[in-house]
């Protein structure tokens, strides 16, 4: 075994100061980086708006008004086909343009009726593109000429309106909570569409029938919500419990999860 020369590894002064003086570059360099990362356009990652570049992005929504017949039941799955077969394709396309992201589904009867929403932060040219992208589906073409979906509104990419990231939020809540929840329901939206690929993965005929292709998204719904009533409490609830550290929260009214 070589014997090791302690007087070696002794650092003259001249040494010492060379190398605390590289040590203070690499501080240096390395604060840097960390505050360059609030200006580096990250729009794959789910990161809170303060890490991304979301200069001349504004809120955008597509919405489906569903037909929903009187003494009908709900159509659910309706809902699935327009996030899977048509806004999934989208959100391949333009995954490096879309800041933030959701989806949104009500069903009341009401004027607003049955809708599907899909909802995006991006900037407006982006957000004429989707558009067009979206009125030129086969998919939409098809669901309108078949009377399953009545028409669809989307907004004016010449007029942005909402350039905040907490514009879209519920303005009864905190701001804090505002400002951050679209990384919240981002996660969720995408869960959800996840959840919808993996069940269509035997699924390879994309030339069939509207209806026919409606029926298999319409077990595909009934499987996922079968999943949501058996794991929904442990992979969902209490895993967002665990995250705020499993302390007690008020639910001031009785509702349906």
């Amino acid at each position: 075994m070589n014997r090791i020369d302690y007087n070696t590894l002794m650092l003259s002064p001249s040494n010492y100061k060379a190398i605390l003086t590289i040590a203070l570059i690499l501080a240096m360099m390395c604060g840097c980086s960390s505050k360059e990362l609030h200006n580096q356009n990250l729009p794959q990652a789910n990161l809170p708006p303060a890490f991304k570049d979301t200069d001349n992005n504004y809120w955008w929504r597509c919405q489906f008004k569903i037909v929903w017949p009187e003494n009908s039941r709900l159509n659910w799955g309706m809902d699935l086909l327009l996030a899977h077969s048509v806004i999934s394709p989208i959100l391949q396309n333009h995954n490096e343009d879309i800041s933030y992201w959701r989806f949104h589904r009500r069903a009341a009867r009401d004027n607003a009726g049955h809708q599907f929403s899909f909802i995006f932060f991006s900037k407006p040219e982006t957000a004429a593109n989707i558009y067009g992208e979206i009125k030129q589906s086969s998919i939409v073409q098809q669901a309108l000429e078949a009377n399953l979906v009545e028409r669809v509104i989307t907004g004016d990419p010449n007029k942005p309106r909402f350039p905040h990231i907490e514009d879209t939020s519920d303005p009864n809540w905190p701001k804090d909570i505002q400002k951050n929840w679209p990384s919240f329901i981002m996660g969720v939206s995408s869960l959800w569409l996840g959840l919808i690929n993996e069940a269509m993965q035997e699924s390879t005929d994309e030339q069939r029938n509207i209806n026919l292709l409606l029926d298999e998204y319409r077990e595909v719904d009934a499987q996922i919500t079968q999943m949501w009533r058996n794991e929904g409490q442990h992979a969902l609830l209490h895993h967002l419990s665990a995250v705020f550290g499993y302390n007690p929260l008020f639910v001031r009214k009785m509702i349906t999860f």
